[in-house]
């Protein structure tokens, strides 16, 4: 029985000793960490630490030390020894120092980086309330500018990396966990862990052809520790930023009797005073809008397995009626270690989206220019006429009979297995797919507002497409130390195919306007018609690409990369390119000669020289293209005979666009790297430009793709951020400035211009490509002011049949004549010479507040809508100051419906497209422990935010950052650009 008991009781005490418990706080010398990862090796247990830095974590048996890590720190492994408490502070490793920074198909410490990379971590993407990850990037690093599509619901942005260096399309090159893409819009910015924008030739050169506009590499969130389960939710109201200023009513009927004057008919407004305030369209456009947003995720992990599970809900009503935005996207990212030598994973997102339509051009414009005497509805209910005066239609009534609906759905994924073998060997096999339907429905019904608004019968449009995107790659990795010499290096071969196709079909005269008949079979098949086309290309790309990392003792480095691509949009004549790149690093600040303790803690110079390309020209432009049943009438006796005809001259000799960059740069660190300083100098040469440049309108076909052009881009960036404080307040403020100059250098041939830019007058061009100005510079005459009198007529040369109070050009040749050929000049540029971000957060027990402002200086936009007047349109109110007599004006003209003061582009338009705005601030609170350990919580934080809440611009329009569909069309504003919203919004995190 003795004998029992003590055996009993030793069971027992080696159980309790099986199961200790450890507690303690974690510190970096001053003041607590939070978040800090408290693991067991070996075992799938762990926690983080709380606000105040504190953690508790019960060990199981076998587990003998804990091991501390936390980002900018030197993880360490403690042994328990016996003890409870154990109190931890870990040194600073910098940042900078020990950052992993994902570059292409590697990762690489930030102090071993000889290119220049900017880095944005997922706690500074998720402040912004927007289902857009580059809105949500915008002002956070330099050399990046981020330019908002369109405040439309669901509207992507528009990515440009240290400036525009092609005429065609200038997108970066997106790659999402491995997997190459065109755009990022299916994005949860949520799901995102970390964003690397690669902006020289050493980071990008690995990328080849498609690497002259620089990488965005984005790696989404992994499980690790024990299981989370994490909430995070907002819902708000959005409102139009501003409202142009547009007269009122008889202001608009004074203004619009002088016209008729000065055009010699009888002024049609007997009393303008009588109509006052009258319509403002805009607000009848314009709502407050609401916005939703909900993120459930759950993830977890250890050393053999780990995974991470989203579901996102997101909804935004537009602020213009009748437009909506819905999305519900799904991501799973496992991994899974098989064996020591094997390890498989996979990352999958699935989305859906709907977007309820508007033709916002139509709306906006007609919006804008309509008269304000009219009404939106009359004493009856029925819309009212807006085209009996202005002739513009009634932009109510548009919204009210559009019934446009699309669908999206999206999976996109990858699944790639790692095999270590020998010593430093990996071979890695990566295989992704991109898959996307869209589908959409247009229905009409007959309506009549007025004779030039109206649908006489209802028609009904439907489209569907699909694209299709695999990429199949395989690489051989190595890394090694040897004593001070450290190697790494990178082998592989790509496949990536890509096509997409889609189909459309229109009826008239459908059933019935109910949405059950909204389809084509529900209407008349005499009516029919269709179209089949290529939606998102057919082309296909192999690559070999090699890479080499050389350290000697952390202070020399040198990486050399090289890739070769062979596309199946060149002909055999150019089909591959190589694209190489060498960078050199120096960290003098790890030289024995180096003074730690002075106050340059940090010192780095590296420079890098490499080439990249550019093959986004569409498909088989090295072939002609020919159109069949097409007629033509031939022979004596004239008859139409049914024949084939080339639409598209083609050329076998297309070679690749060629971009070479060379960069030197400097990183600074200063008291200890509390302030961080970046400054990269760099010169981007693209030669090779590949343009469908014009030919001959006899040649009778559309010209060929040509390598046309030579384009310079050559700026500064700079970056620095100043960190500091302690407990129980800290503070980091960061500041970022992009410099950047744009030229043409070289035109092809005799060619001297190549116009663009649709005014929407006319089929006027309003941008110009010339030797020594920017790509897509407007172009037109200088307004050096107004004709007083008669004398004046005399006095200046005219163009055209002008009278007093119109506008003077400036004679530029002084040959006596204004004419388009001799005196149109460079009016300025959309591109900005400038662009500027500054983020700051603030900490002060659970208090927290950040905020971000971003700019943009040396712009301009044309304010064309105010150009294109087809009846009595309203004006902006810049026409009060008009030209009423000899010393009322010498800027504005006199007031006419139509004629050559608005037909043609002059400075008058040209408006000053710098802004800074206060894009975006949050103010939150984080709970202590004390209530989130009641409530059973890790944490537990809410916040209110508010977006675009202030915009500094001289600019007369909604927004000066005017994206269209090509650079030649950029910064030209014709009205029909969705505006932008300001937000505000209130949120919860909740951590389980």
């Amino acid at each position: 029985m003795q004998k029992s008991l003590i055996l009993f009781m030793l069971l027992v005490s080696l159980g309790l000793s099986a199961q200790v418990t450890v507690d303690g706080t974690v510190t970096d010398g001053t003041e607590p960490l939070i978040g800090v990862s408290v693991q067991v090796p070996g075992t799938t247990s762990g926690t983080i630490t709380d606000i105040d830095g504190r953690y508790e974590l019960t060990v199981p048996e076998g587990g003998d030390s804990l091991a501390f890590s936390y980002i900018g720190f030197t993880t360490q492994t403690v042994a328990i020894g016996g003890r409870s408490t154990i109190d931890i502070e870990l040194g600073e490793s910098s940042q900078v120092l020990q950052e992993v920074v994902v570059v292409g198909y590697g990762i690489q410490q930030k102090d071993d980086l000889t290119g220049s990379v900017g880095v944005v971590e997922s706690e500074q993407l998720t402040d912004i309330p927007t289902q857009s990850l580059g809105q949500s990037l915008q002002g956070k690093v330099s050399g990046l500018q981020i330019i908002p599509s369109s405040g439309a619901p669901g509207a992507d942005a528009i990515f440009r990396i240290r400036g525009v260096g092609t005429l065609n399309n200038a997108d970066p090159l997106f790659v999402v966990d491995g997997m190459i893409l065109n755009d990022i819009s299916f994005l949860n910015p949520q799901d995102v862990e970390s964003v690397s924008v690669l902006k020289d030739a050493s980071a990008t050169a690995i990328y080849g052809s498609r690497g002259a506009n620089g990488v965005i590499i984005i790696t989404t969130k992994q499980g690790t520790g024990e299981g989370q389960l994490t909430l995070n939710a907002y819902t708000g109201t959005q409102e139009v930023v501003r409202q142009i200023d547009v007269l009122n009513a008889s202001e608009y009927a004074t203004l619009i009797n002088e016209a008729d004057v000065n055009e010699g008919r009888a002024p049609r407004f007997p009393n303008p005073e009588q109509y006052g305030e009258g319509t403002n369209w805009q607000d009848e456009i314009f709502q407050q809008a609401p916005i939703y947003n909900a993120t459930l995720s759950f993830q977890g992990g250890n050393e053999e397995s780990s995974f991470n599970l989203s579901a996102n809900y997101y909804r935004q009503e537009g602020i213009i009626r009748g437009s909506a935005y819905d999305r519900f996207t799904t991501r799973l990212n496992n991994t899974r270690q098989v064996k020591d030598w094997l390890t498989v994973a996979g990352n999958l997102n699935l989305g859906y989206n709907t977007s309820d339509r508007i033709n916002t051009g139509s709306v906006l414009a007609t919006a804008y220019r309509a008269d304000p005497i009219s009404v939106p509805r009359d004493s009856a209910g029925n819309f009212g006429n807006a085209s009996a005066i202005g002739n513009t239609g009634n932009p109510v009534a548009s919204i009210f009979y559009t019934n446009d609906r699309a669908e999206t759905y999206r999976a996109v994924g990858n699944t790639y297995a790692d095999i270590r073998f020998l010593d430093g060997f990996t071979f890695r096999t990566n295989f992704g797919l991109d898959f996307v339907y869209d589908r959409s429905r247009n229905f009409v019904p007959a309506f009549f507002v007025s004779a030039s608004q109206q649908n006489q019968e209802n028609d009904i449009n439907v489209r569907n497409a699909y694209r299709r995107n695999w990429l199949w790659e395989n690489t051989l990795s190595y890394a090694r130390d040897f004593g001070v010499h450290h190697v790494d290096g990178v082998l592989g071969i790509t496949y990536q195919d890509n096509f997409g196709e889609e189909i459309g079909a229109g009826r008239q005269r459908v059933i019935g306007d109910d949405p059950s008949f909204y389809y084509l079979n529900s209407a008349d098949p005499t009516t029919a018609t269709n179209f089949n086309g290529v939606d998102g290309g057919d082309w296909g790309l192999t690559s070999y690409l090699g890479r080499v990392n050389y350290t000697y003792d952390g202070r020399y480095l040198i990486t050399v990369s090289g890739r070769a691509d062979g596309s199946s949009r060149f002909g055999a004549n150019y089909k591959y390119g190589f694209f190489p790149s060498v960078g050199v690093g120096w960290n003098v600040s790890r030289e024995a000669f180096w003074n730690d303790g002075g106050p340059i803690s940090r010192l780095k110079l590296r420079a890098s020289w490499g080439q990249t390309g550019n093959d986004r020209i569409g498909e088989y432009q090295y072939v002609p293209r020919v159109v069949s049943n097409t007629g033509a009438v031939f022979g004596g006796e004239p008859a139409l005979l049914v024949g084939s005809t080339v639409t598209s001259l083609a050329n076998p000799n297309l070679r690749w666009e060629e971009t070479t960059q060379a960069d030197v740069g400097m990183e600074l660190g200063l008291l200890n790297n509390q302030f961080l300083l970046e400054v990269d100098l760099y010169r981007k040469f693209t030669s090779g430009v590949l343009f469908q440049a014009p030919i001959p309108d006899y040649l009778g076909a559309d010209p060929a793709v040509r390598n046309v052009a030579e384009v310079l881009n050559r700026g500064l960036d700079l970056g620095a951020n100043w960190r500091a404080g302690g407990d129980p307040f800290r503070y980091n403020i960061g500041v970022n400035a992009s410099f950047v100059h744009n030229e043409v250098i070289a035109l092809d041939g005799d060619t001297e211009n190549f116009f663009g830019g649709a005014l929407g007058v006319g089929g006027q061009l309003g941008t110009n490509s010339r030797v020594g100005s920017a790509v897509g510079s407007f172009y037109g005459y200088e307004a050096i002011g107004v004709f007083q009198n008669e004398e004046q007529l005399g006095q200046f040369p005219q163009l055209g049949n002008q009278q007093v109070g119109d506008i003077i050009y400036r004679d530029v040749n002084g040959d006596g004549n204004v004419t388009a050929a001799e005196d149109r000049v460079v009016l300025g540029s959309a591109i900005p010479d400038m662009t500027l971000g500054v983020n700051g957060s603030f900490s002060y027990s659970g208090l927290e507040l950040s905020f971000d402002v971003t700019g943009q200086f040396g712009s301009e936009v044309v304010n064309a809508k105010q150009m294109a007047r087809f009846g009595a349109y309203n004006f902006e109110d810049r026409w009060l100051e008009r030209f009423t007599g000899e010393g009322t004006s010498n800027t504005i003209p006199r007031v006419t419906i139509a004629g050559q003061n608005f037909e043609t582009l002059s400075s008058l338009y040209v408006e000053d497209a710098s802004y800074i705005r206060l894009r975006n601030v949050t103010l939150g609170y984080r709970f202590s422990t004390d209530l989130t350990d009641r409530l059973r919580m890790q944490s537990l934080r809410v916040y209110v935010n508010g977006t675009n809440l202030v915009t500094s611009q001289d600019y007369s329009g909604y927004n000066p950052e005017i994206y269209n569909d090509s650079l030649f069309n950029n910064g030209i504003d014709q009205g029909t650009i969705y505006p932008i919203a300001r937000t505000i919004t209130a949120g919860i995190d909740i951590t389980f």
